[in-house]
């Protein structure tokens, strides 16, 4: 006949139980950290890429802007090539590949540069320009054959953003042309502007796309003194 278990025995069994069962819980504590751990990286993983792909489809939906350019009697958003952005000394000047320029050497910051922002009554000299679409701000310039009716309604929108747009009178445009629209590397002519309410709804939408939106990062202008 079998010895019958000593209360020792009974101790011991129990206490081997014991243990037994604390490492399966040590362990399924283990896993449930991996797992948990694993899914949370994936999901923060997914986010980031969800995040990024479509960042780069739906930044600028350039389909709704080219259509307003469009109804406003505007050419659809043209890409300038980038002639980059070193800067000189006045009273050097740079030979730029658009009117107005995009891109390209400019004068450095200075008490005159990056020229303010707002409404101007004279021509900006392009080495100042520049400077301000680097720093993201969007530029408004106008032939003297441009509709009074459309200035006056793009200076009181540009009024109303003026720490990030400039407006000025631009007699140099090229011909046929009578209003132009720049952000850095982009631009837009406008051969027939005529209804001034399609001109300033264009101009709010690429002041939506694009304002704050430069290399050299957002950095508000001040406004000119009127």
């Amino acid at each position: 006949m079998p010895n019958k278990p000593t209360k020792r025995d009974r101790r011991e069994a129990s206490r081997a139980a014991r243990m037994e069962a604390e490492k399966r819980a040590a362990k399924q504590r283990r896993m449930r950290f991996l797992y948990g751990g694993l899914g949370t990286g994936l999901v923060i993983a997914l986010i980031v890429a969800l995040v990024l792909f479509s960042g780069s489809d739906t930044k600028v939906n350039t389909t709704t802007l080219n259509k307003a350019a469009s109804a406003a009697g505007c050419t659809a958003i043209q890409d300038i090539p980038d002639q980059g952005r070193s800067h000189i000394q006045p009273p050097a000047t740079f030979k730029y590949n658009s009117n107005p320029p995009t891109s390209g050497s400019h004068y450095a910051i200075t008490g005159t540069a990056p020229a303010p922002t707002g409404v101007h009554t004279a021509p900006i000299q392009d080495e100042f320009q520049v400077h301000n679409l680097e720093h993201g701000h969007i530029g408004i310039q106008y032939a003297p054959t441009l509709p009074t009716s459309v200035i006056d309604a793009l200076e009181t929108f540009t009024s109303s953003h003026d720490t990030y747009v400039f407006m000025a009178p631009r007699p140099t445009l090229p011909t046929g042309v009578q209003l132009a629209f720049t952000r850095w590397d982009n631009l837009v002519d406008c051969a027939s502007p005529t209804d001034a309410s399609a001109v300033v709804s264009f101009a709010a939408k690429f002041y939506d796309a694009y304002h704050g939106n430069g290399p050299e990062g957002a950095i508000p202008g001040t406004p000119i003194s009127q």
